[in-house]
């Protein structure tokens, strides 16, 4: 016994002086079994943060290797094809004119949505321009292939780009590797490696065995070990703060980029520090999310930290994390490796926990929802599925909020407009992202686009019974007189809780917007935004955002517009 200590000892030492982390295979050692929270390794191992980057083989790649990809006309209709050679995959690209280039796949990137590959050219990995999208979450039943950025690979007239510096600051130990891999040291991680005109970056991951340690592994989360076996770890995450807690998830389900822009992971670019968990993150992101034009509702994915800032549950006495809901270290009998089945109404169940009182029915009908009981899921409605990862609307937002149809309304003018939770989960084509139903013979053929004419007329019904389900008053007109000129009214009453009435005037035909700001001038809500003929209107503002989300007790602007000229602005004051 005395030698196999001895032994490991040795081992673990040799480790834990050449690197600051060590690599999953380190944590194996002695976390093999369940201990406390934690299932046991092999139930880790099932999961899709450890299965980010595997070595290819039948069983872990997804596509269909027999099928060409083409990169459409404007590429020159270059392609990709792919060749199998027992256990090695082969990517080849395909110029217009020229030869063709072929690369080895050394890892998957990614399966369970969608699956990319990496390929090393000197020094350095590379996603080739194409991407398998599966039929959904961890269902291959069905797949397509899609490009993927092809013009970091062909220009315009579909021959071969150079490999040159502007190709290798697309690597992926650029742009990638800090948040799909445990980092080899805590410092200088990532290296910018410049040969003569030639720059490139290498990133250096823990571990002694590459492919096991190509994982977002433990020492991601838990951060790296203070010396050796038996030491702990640097920090014990339930001891954290809540704002700590939370930023464990967040430093990769954010979208940004390094301190100084330079790359889209967490990294302190002043003195070369990767983030560790206990740290406060800001010092080391500058976060750049992708947004739709309500500047709230996610249009890209990895952004669930920046939604659940925005929600109800980001609350440091409520105490209610991401491992309240998912489990970071198994699958589950639940898709996302949920604890519970969230899309039950069962009381004591899911959302029911907190929320029981949102359960109860009359006559079939959910008293909250005013759907039916059957179509009616906490999900449905308050976790719209708007950002895309493989496909449009594959990922659900975790602000907790119902995106009203009056946003696709007032929004109308933007390009590619504005989605609204009705639509989008339900109503659209009268099949959604999360169940069925009707589309009040409604047709609209463009998913990603919102502000077509179909989307508007959709968004306007379904507004109205929106209006009417829930008891909300919207914009009304007063009279046909037709005012001598533009004006707006004082608010009434004022203060107000929970609603106020506005009224305003239009002199003559004009695209009229109405909108509420807080008083730094951050857009808070859009009450008209629309072309308007002469008369005087009211217009009643719930005291809501653009998303649905109620706002806090406070001065608040609102703001008359017609044509370009800005009319009058006025405060007025939500009292709760």
């Amino acid at each position: 016994m005395i030698k196999k200590l001895l032994f490991i000892f040795a081992v673990v030492s040799s480790l834990a002086f050449s690197q600051n982390y060590q690599g999953v295979e380190n944590c194996m050692m002695c976390h093999s079994s369940a201990l406390r929270t934690f299932p046991g390794f092999a139930s880790w191992e099932s999961t899709l943060h450890s299965k980010i980057h595997q070595v290819p083989t039948s069983t872990n790649m997804k596509g269909n290797y027999a099928e060409t990809v083409n990169m459409g006309s404007s590429y020159g209709n270059a392609t990709v094809t792919f060749r199998v050679d027992g256990s090695n995959y082969f990517i080849k690209l395909n110029p217009a004119t020229g030869s063709s280039v072929e690369y080895q796949v050394a890892f998957t990137y990614g399966g369970g949505w969608k699956q990319r590959y990496l390929v090393k050219i000197e020094n350095s990995y590379y996603m080739p321009p194409v991407q398998w999208n599966l039929n959904k979450y961890k269902d291959n039943s069905s797949g397509v292939w899609a490009s993927y950025n092809p013009q970091n690979w062909f220009t315009s007239t579909g021959t071969l780009r150079p490999f040159d510096n502007l190709l290798r600051t697309k690597s992926w130990d650029k742009n990638c590797a800090g948040c799909h891999v445990v980092p080899g040291n805590h410092t200088n991680t990532v290296n910018k490696v410049v040969t003569g005109t030639d720059t490139a970056w290498v990133y250096s991951w823990a571990g002694t065995n590459a492919a096991k340690s190509m994982a977002v592994g433990c020492e991601s989360c838990h951060g790296h070990p203070t010396a050796f076996m038996g030491q702990g770890h640097v920090n014990n995450l339930t001891s954290l703060s809540y704002d700590r807690k939370l930023e464990v998830c967040g430093q990769c389900h954010f979208r940004g980029t390094s301190s100084a822009g330079t790359h889209e992971y967490p990294l302190d670019e002043a003195t070369g520090k990767t983030y560790q968990s206990g740290q406060e993150l800001a010092g080391y992101i500058v976060v750049k999310p992708g947004l739709w034009p309500d500047g709230k509702s996610s249009k890209q994915h990895h952004q669930q930290s920046n939604d659940y800032k925005l929600s109800k549950h980001y609350n440091p006495n409520m105490g209610m994390t991401c491992v309240t809901c998912h489990d970071p270290h198994q699958e589950t009998a639940y898709p996302h490796q949920l604890k519970e089945d969230f899309s039950a109404l069962t009381a004591g169940t899911g959302c029911g926990k907190c929320h029981g009182d949102k359960l109860a029915e009359t006559n079939g009908r959910n008293n909250h929802s005013k759907h039916l009981q059957a179509m009616s899921q906490c999900s449905n409605c308050h976790m719209t599925q708007t950002a895309v990862t493989a496909k449009a609307y594959d990922i659900s937002g975790h602000a907790f909020t119902v995106i009203r149809p009056s946003a696709t309304m007032n929004f109308a003018t933007v390009t590619n407009g504005m989605p609204n939770t009705c639509a989008i989960s339900c109503h659209r084509n009268g099949q959604g992202t999360r169940g069925f139903g009707p589309n009040f013979g409604i047709t609209d053929g463009s998913l990603t686009n919102w502000a077509e004419a179909t989307d508007v007329a959709l968004a306007d019904t379904l507004w109205r019974y929106y209006q009417s389900m829930y008891g909300i008053v919207g914009v009304e007109k007063e009279n046909e007189n037709i005012p001598s000129s533009f004006t707006l009214e004082q608010n009434y009453p004022n203060p107000f809780n929970p609603s106020t009435t506005i009224r305003f005037a239009v002199a003559k035909e004009s695209k009229v917007t109405l909108a509420v700001y807080s008083v730094d001038g951050q857009l808070v809500n859009l009450l008209v935004n629309k072309e308007m003929a002469p008369g005087t209107y009211t217009a009643q503002w719930d005291g809501r955002s653009v998303t649905g989300l109620s706002v806090p007790s406070g001065v608040y602007l609102y703001r008359l517009i017609a044509g370009e000229n800005i009319v009058m602005t006025k405060k007025m004051v939500m009292l709760k």
